[in-house]
């Protein structure tokens, strides 16, 4: 008989306690994917809202690293298109907020007239015509949720908009946002003169010594802000790190799970087979063979275990990207780094789990594992 064979021979002679394994740690890797891909999703989608508007840098409070920052009176910081190499100023002020059936939107107010409305790209209906006017517009995620078009209203805390129209942006959480004017969010939030993001263009091709001297100005002149590239802010985010930590966490303990159902599963199977493998011993296999068979019929249950939850784990993270409360704001990285991780995860704990047993069946006396009954 082939080696293959009898180590799949061996893990069919027990089918239920085989399959409760690699469901344990197709758990485990499932957790690991859908949620490390939300993580590393989440970073990703709040970083491309920044680079998306052509933001060169992004001047936020200190001490405010959530992926919306708390507010700041505008008048703190004016001076800023003053700076040697500053080419284009434009200020926001975004929330995250329930509106009508929606659980969560990003809610934004943009300065009229400034660079962040060029990546927009109108699907129908116009741009807000004054700051006086109650105007909003729908990404077209954000559209599909309230179920609004054009010349619909909403109602956005106490005041009700009338949509002027439904746009769409390369970034995913920009496409679920709903979108006015800055004086106008203002009033809403009743936060009068109050921004939380003040976005900067630099002079064409500057070099990362004027950057940095922009970047080092603006602290200087401005204590109590800091100043990133647009690529940095997700990275410098709290709410991204906390939601890594979290994901990492929660896999961890699913893969500790996993491993020890291996190590129980193959731990059972050896002092079931005590006399099968010193029939084998006494046969003339070495014990380096023995300890393949156990450690291949450990690797043979991570491998499928593995498998199902590269699987089920894209699945799951497929449609927790689709819930509403996630819908228009995360998009999950499912990379072939990410499911090689989750991969080489499963081995790993076919290893794990299975070096002890295998060699607690390695060092049977051939005698002794025959005289057990």
């Amino acid at each position: 008989m082939r080696f293959p064979t009898l180590v799949l021979r061996n893990l069919l002679q027990r089918p239920t306690r085989s399959l409760l394994t690699i469901g344990g740690i197709a758990i485990g890797v499932a957790a690991v994917v859908a949620l490390t891909g939300l993580a590393w999703g989440f970073e990703s989608t709040w970083a491309r809202v920044y680079t998306a508007r052509g933001t060169d840098l992004v001047v936020i409070k200190s001490g405010s690293l959530s992926p919306v920052p708390s507010a700041f009176s505008r008048d703190q910081i004016r001076g800023l298109e003053t700076l040697p190499g500053v080419t284009q100023v434009a200020c926001m002020l975004s929330d995250l907020t329930s509106i009508e059936d929606a659980p969560v939107v990003l809610l934004s107010g943009w300065e009229r007239q400034t660079f962040i409305w060029n990546h927009l790209d109108l699907v129908s209906g116009r741009w807000p015509g004054s700051d006086q006017e109650r105007e909003v517009l729908l990404g077209t995620v954000a559209q599909e949720m309230l179920g609004k078009g054009v010349g619909a209203t909403v109602q956005i805390e106490s005041a009700r908009f009338t949509v002027v129209g439904i746009f769409e942006s390369p970034s995913l959480a920009e496409n679920g946002s709903v979108v006015m004017t800055l004086p106008q969010l203002q009033r809403v939030l009743d936060q009068p003169g109050k921004i939380n993001f003040v976005n900067l263009t630099l002079a064409p091709g500057a070099s990362t010594q004027q950057i940095a001297d922009v970047r080092r100005a603006i602290v200087e002149r401005w204590p109590g802000f800091k100043v990133f590239a647009a690529s940095q802010v997700a990275d410098q985010s709290a709410a991204i790190v906390v939601a890594q930590a979290m994901a990492w966490a929660t896999s961890s303990i699913a893969v500790v799970l996993g491993a020890v159902g291996v190590m129980n599963t193959v731990m059972m199977s050896v002092a079931e087979r005590v006399h099968e493998i010193g029939i084998l011993l006494a046969l003339g296999w070495r014990r380096r063979r023995v300890l393949s068979m156990i450690l291949g019929e450990s690797l043979a249950l991570s491998v499928a275990g593995g498998a199902t939850g590269v699987a089920g784990g894209s699945a799951v993270m497929l449609w927790l990207q689709h819930t509403a409360m996630l819908r228009g704001k995360i998009e999950g990285e499912l990379s072939l780094s990410l499911m090689a991780m989750a991969f080489a995860i499963a081995i790993g704990l076919g290893i794990v789990g299975g070096l002890y047993p295998a060699y607690r069946a390695a060092s049977m006396r051939p005698g002794d594992a025959l005289r057990h009954v």
